[in-house]
C-alpha cells in the first residue's frame, strides 16, 4: 500500500478521531516503532504503520486497533495463539498474518499481508478459526470511521 492510499478516506479518518469514542488516540513516532519492529524481528504491515503514524491507535470501534505499546505484548501472545490454532486446524499456508487488534469477546483482528484482507481469529472457535471482515485495511478503517460517527451521531 502506497503511502498515500489513505487519502481517500482521511476526512472521514479525521472526523472519527475527533469523536469523544476517539478521545486518547495519539500518533506513534517513528522511533517507537522502529524499536518494537527491532525487538521483536518484524515490519509493521505498510497500511497499519500509516495509521499509526498518522492518527494512532483506534478505540472507537470494534476491533479496537492496538498501539506500539500493545504490540509488545500482543504480537509475541498472537504468535503463541496463532501457533495452537496450526496446531489444531488447516489454515491456509499462504496466509502471512499480523494481530492489528482485538474484539470485544477476544477474538484478534488480523490483517494477512498476502492478500491484505483483515481477518477475525476467532477466539473458542468451531469448525472455522478465521472469517473475513474486510476486504483490506480500507475497508476495515472505514466501517469503523463510519460506526464512531454515527454512534457520535446519535449521543447528540
Amino acid at each position: 500500500m502506497k503511502l498515500t492510499e489513505l487519502e481517500p478516506i482521511r476526512d472521514l479518518l479525521v472526523e472519527a478521531y475527533h469523536t469523544t469514542m476517539g478521545e486518547g488516540c495519539t500518533p506513534e513516532t517513528q522511533q517507537s516503532i522502529e524499536d518494537f519492529e527491532q525487538k521483536l524481528n518484524v515490519k509493521l504491515p505498510v497500511a497499519y504503520r500509516k495509521l499509526l503514524l498518522e492518527f494512532g491507535a483506534c478505540n472507537f470501534g470494534d476491533p479496537a486497533l492496538y498501539s506500539v505499546k500493545e504490540l509488545n505484548w500482543a504480537y509475541p501472545e498472537f504468535l503463541d495463539v496463532y501457533r495452537e490454532y496450526e496446531k489444531e486446524y488447516e489454515l491456509p499456508p499462504e496466509l502471512q498474518p499480523f494481530p492489528i487488534g482485538l474484539f470485544g469477546e477476544g477474538s484478534i483482528a488480523v490483517l494477512d499481508q498476502t492478500s491484505g484482507k483483515v481477518l477475525m481469529l476467532i477466539h473458542d472457535a468451531g469448525e472455522q478459526p478465521l472469517r473475513e471482515i474486510a476486504v483490506d485495511f480500507i475497508e476495515l478503517m472505514t466501517m469503523l470511521a463510519e460506526s464512531a460517527i454515527w454512534v457520535q451521531e446519535q449521543m447528540k
